[in-house]
């Protein structure tokens, strides 16, 4: 019985100083990047930080270490954001060139690239929308019923692309996507507030994902601030402020090349 407890014990203890182990490999094919100094930046402290660093030599790079725990970080080249990598146990391949960036050889990376992927060509077909009005107006059409039409198709791509995040942040509820994707998402609003697309995932999200930091942070601050506006509450002296959020504002492969970068 004292060995079963010793063996118990062990097994915690080796739990407890357990760490994430990352190694990162990527290559890129756009120019100018040699020289160039790429950074894995991600939050600490509600502050975003640097992480890991490396240059850029002969179009290839490197980043290995260890973390407390899996998260999401964000890749840099210099100051500005190139694509989401996350870092866990395993070898992650990172490939930028002038069509594709990409991240793979490990489960949750493998799974936000497709996911990007997805959401991307659903992004497509948005701009698709505004090209069929610009061409509509050039060939002198009947525009009320062009944007009538054009309307449908938007209001259904809306509802496409809240059902593809809900449904992504749901099968992720218990590993960092979830609370990832939920943080961009969320970005987009100018304060926190509980939109039906919210809500109902909150109805089905579990312990873990309604507990995590940011996820928990936001719904606190969302009912406050749908009291202040219902007139349940009075209205704070300084509003609380979420902690910031990972860059979004990833440039394509191309746009990175005509940059030259």
């Amino acid at each position: 019985m004292k060995k079963y407890y010793y063996l118990l014990s062990l097994v915690g203890l080796l739990a407890m100083v357990s760490c994430t182990k990352y190694n990162v490999t990527g290559t890129s094919s756009l120019q100018n990047m040699d020289g160039h100094m790429l950074y894995l930046k991600g939050m600490k402290n509600d502050e975003l930080v640097n992480i890991d660093s490396c240059e850029v030599i002969h179009g290839k790079f490197k980043f290995s270490g260890s973390l407390d725990s899996i998260q999401v970080v964000t890749l840099c080249i210099d100051e500005d954001p190139l694509m989401p990598i996350v870092l866990e146990d395993g070898e992650v391949v990172v490939e930028l060139d002038e069509q594709r960036q990409q991240c793979k050889g490990t489960p949750l990376n493998d799974t936000l690239t497709a996911f990007n992927n997805r959401y991307a060509a659903l992004m497509s077909q948005f701009e698709d929308i505004a090209h069929q009005q610009s061409q509509a107006i050039m060939n002198g059409e009947d525009m009320d019923a062009i944007n009538l039409q054009l309307e449908k198709q938007h209001n259904a791509l809306v509802m496409q692309e809240d059902k593809m995040i809900s449904k992504f942040i749901a099968d992720n509820f218990d590993n960092c996507l979830g609370p990832y994707v939920f943080q961009i998402a969320t970005s987009v609003y100018e304060y926190p507030m509980l939109t039906p697309w919210i809500e109902a995932l909150m109805t089905k999200a579990t312990d873990g994902f309604r507990n995590s930091p940011y996820v928990k942070e936001y719904m606190q601050l969302a009912k406050q601030n749908q009291d202040i506006m219902t007139g349940v509450a009075d209205v704070p002296r300084q509003m609380p402020q979420l902690p910031p959020t990972p860059p979004t504002d990833v440039p394509t492969p191309n746009e990175m090349a005509q940059s030259g970068k």
